[in-house]
């Protein structure tokens, strides 16, 4: 007898992500690992979208830049840390940074350039049991 394993454990997970990232090609790639891992991702490129999105999705995770554009990302980290779990993704190769957002209440951060793979763990690893509720 053969058992299979699912072939995608990560779905049983099914977190809603907010992906706050202002590089279309990071953006697509994180997009594109964390919903074949089973996730519903709303991406945003601007600071000025990230409230409204928030309240819309009401997201179980939030993946946020540290440098958009349009807008201080630490100013974003603080009003969201007060409702959700917030991921800072970085491409400062300091430790001011992540030691800044970490103060400011990010439950981790990450640093550019990483692997799809690396943060589809991390993101599995950061969402709560009640992940995907209706």
């Amino acid at each position: 007898m053969i058992v299979l394993a699912p072939a995608n454990i990560s779905a049983q997970l099914m977190a809603r992500v907010l992906l706050v990232e202002d590089e279309p090609n990071i953006g697509s790639i994180i997009v594109f690992k964390l919903e074949r891992e089973g996730h519903e991702v709303r991406w945003e490129t601007s600071a000025a979208a990230v409230p409204g999105a928030a309240h819309a999705l009401q997201p179980d995770l939030v993946l946020l830049d540290s440098s958009l554009p349009d807008g201080d990302a630490f100013v974003l980290l603080t009003g969201l840390v007060a409702h959700h779990p917030v991921v800072m993704m970085t491409e400062f190769r300091d430790t001011t940074t992540p030691q800044r957002a970490r103060t400011a209440g990010a439950v981790a951060t990450v640093e550019k350039p990483f692997k799809p793979t690396q943060l589809a763990r991390l993101v599995a690893q950061l969402v709560p049991a009640t992940a995907g509720r209706p």
